[in-house]
């Protein structure tokens, strides 16, 4: 019997070759009126989707008795509702899949940053003697980031490379990684970022990652520090982050993501950060919406998809417990 996949966006041609041959049935929800659809989810083994606008997961899920695995397309899986998905489902994130994007964007964020050009300022003298706006030297910067996964470990990898950064990890367990010249825990973090002069958050939302950053870790910040946020917004928290930034002229914070208010992440937030001189902001585009980017990333999911089809092991199974 054929095994059913179905996808909740049309795939690129590559990703749909990736699948040919075995023994596969796939469907794709655009392509389904909402009658064929309750059928196919019948008989649905695997989901590919973003599970977000696009397909409501909650509203579906009792209609896929047989639903086995779940792939997302998105790196992030912290918005899935885990309380519906049933315990036999295996859930695979698509980590990996926007790092370079990422990694570039979070650069262009901590060279403007750096050199003052989150504000526009025609006045030389101005520019050179104002500290929200005064440049910055990188090369030889001590990098601090926190999360050493796919994301990190580029960002790393472009300072090492690129501006000859020291560069000091932070995961949950201390592990060594690529890139980085020392790695610490989670539980070392106030004891690190004195040091660093630059600091780039790519970590995950989850239970472990949520609001880990507070006015205590904002205010052990050296004095000059430039922080940018390319992970979750919530990891931060606002009211503390508004409240350093106002009275720290000196530390520059940039963030690509935002934070999220009864189930959605509002841009731009609350708190009036984006009135901060020393404040830069973007709308969440890190990650691209660039077809290319797009379609890149679904095809990395779909080649976990294969692997999982094939008997192989995927990547980037999500621990529950994270998140619940």
């Amino acid at each position: 019997m054929a095994r059913v996949v179905l996808s909740t966006v049309e795939l690129p041609t590559k990703a749909k070759e990736l699948l040919s041959g075995l023994g596969v049935e796939l469907y794709e929800l655009p392509r389904l009126s909402e009658g064929d659809l309750v059928n196919v989810l019948l008989r649905t083994e695997i989901l590919m989707c973003w599970c977000g606008k696009e397909f409501d997961l909650t509203k579906w899920i009792n209609h896929m008795p047989n639903l086995r695995v779940l792939q997302t397309f998105s790196a992030g899986v912290d918005h899935l509702p885990y309380s519906v998905i049933p315990g036999n489902v295996e859930i695979y994130s698509n980590a990996g899949a926007y790092s370079e994007p990422v990694a570039e964007h979070a650069w262009a964020m901590i060279l403007a940053l750096a050199k003052g050009l989150h504000r526009p300022v025609l006045n030389a003298r101005e520019y050179l003697s104002n500290e929200v706006i005064m440049p910055r030297k990188i090369i030889k910067a001590t990098l601090l980031v926190l999360g050493t996964g796919g994301i990190g470990r580029e960002i790393a990898r472009i300072g090492k490379e690129g501006f000859k950064t020291y560069n000091i990890g932070i995961n949950r367990s201390g592990r060594p990684a690529e890139y980085f010249d020392e790695v610490y825990p989670t539980s070392k973090l106030l004891d690190v970022l004195p040091r660093a002069d630059i600091v780039a958050i790519t970590l995950p939302l989850n239970r472990y990652t949520k609001g880990l950053i507070g006015e205590r870790e904002l205010r052990a910040l050296k004095r000059g520090a430039i922080v940018v946020n390319v992970g979750r917004g919530d990891v931060v928290k606002e009211d503390d982050l508004y409240r350093v930034l106002k009275e720290r002229q000196d530390i520059r914070f940039g963030t690509d993501v935002w934070w999220v208010y009864d189930g959605r992440e509002e841009i731009p937030s609350r708190t009036p950060l984006t009135a901060l001189q020393n404040f830069l902001g973007t709308p969440h585009i890190a990650g691209g919406a660039q077809k290319d980017i797009a379609e890149y990333a679904i095809t990395r999911a779909v080649e976990n998809v294969v692997r999982y089809i094939r008997g192989e092991k995927p990547m980037n199974k999500v621990d529950r417990s994270d998140y619940v």
